[in-house]
């Protein structure tokens, strides 16, 4: 049987949004933390790292704060220098039939320098001991569009930071969605007026952004949010012209009663 592994947590105050819902970012730093536990349990040696590529995630409903989650982790495949991990969140105390969010991770083994480096012998086959599998392929990001973006910059905080000295991946998100923000204020929507529900969010990874480095942030959106429809959101970073990392996400936006 393939390994799996649990963990429970409560929705925290500072994990919410101004509308008292859990945010992307917040949930990228549960499959961290469970992803690291995971590990931990079984004492996985070796002595690389672990950063992310790219992540997935879907949330079928928005989540309250204070909302007791069962969260779940597994190997989804395995390649020499990479792993693919799942990652589902339940309702805790109800049947874990559908998650209220699901997502998966790619990601790389790199040595000390920060280069991709093989993983330590048999680690797939602690999660997938009943044979191999193939790393489920993601579709490309959309085409970045030939109009004019909104552009916004931003330099990594200390607190942006992590183990690996660079910026950390749920920074990645909380920088993208505040450029989103100035977006909206600048035509005038504020928090008062329009709540944004994330519906899901992929991101790429490609490069390392570290303390105290300038980077900018490029936004388009279609169409323009408008109140009770669907639109999709398409970011790029970049750090001195090189890209640092790519964005889609997909969003209901709801008109807020005054």
């Amino acid at each position: 049987m393939n390994r799996q592994f649990y963990h429970t947590h409560t929705v925290r105050y500072d994990e919410c949004d101004n509308y008292g819902y859990l945010t992307p970012a917040a949930f990228l730093r549960y499959m961290q933390e469970i992803a690291s536990l995971d590990a931990e349990d079984i004492q996985l040696g070796g002595e690389g790292y672990w950063i992310v590529k790219r992540t997935v995630i879907s949330f079928a409903t928005p989540i309250k704060i204070h909302t007791k989650l069962d969260l779940k982790t597994f190997g989804m495949g395995f390649t020499r220098i990479t792993a693919q991990r799942g990652y589902a969140a339940y309702l805790a105390g109800e049947p874990h039939d559908t998650p209220v969010v699901s997502a998966r991770t790619l990601w790389v083994y790199v040595d000390k320098r920060g280069r991709p480096t093989r993983m330590p012998e048999g680690t797939a086959e602690i999660w997938l001991p009943d044979g191999p599998q193939p790393q489920q392929p993601e579709a490309p990001l959309p085409t970045f569009p030939e109009s004019e973006p909104h552009r916004s910059e931003a330099t990594v905080r200390f607190s942006d930071t992590d183990l690996m000295q660079h910026m950390n991946n749920a920074a990645y998100v909380e920088a993208l969605d505040n450029a989103a923000w100035e977006a909206y204020a600048q035509a005038g929507i504020t928090p008062d007026k329009a709540m944004p529900q994330i519906r899901s969010y992929d991101i790429e990874y490609a490069e390392s952004i570290r303390f105290g480095e300038q980077f900018a942030i490029q936004s388009w959106f279609d169409p323009w949010p408008t109140a009770g429809e669907e639109f999709s959101r398409l970011q790029r970073i970049t750090r001195n012209g090189t890209v640092a990392g790519r964005a889609y996400s997909r969003w209901l936006w709801h008109a807020q009663e005054l």
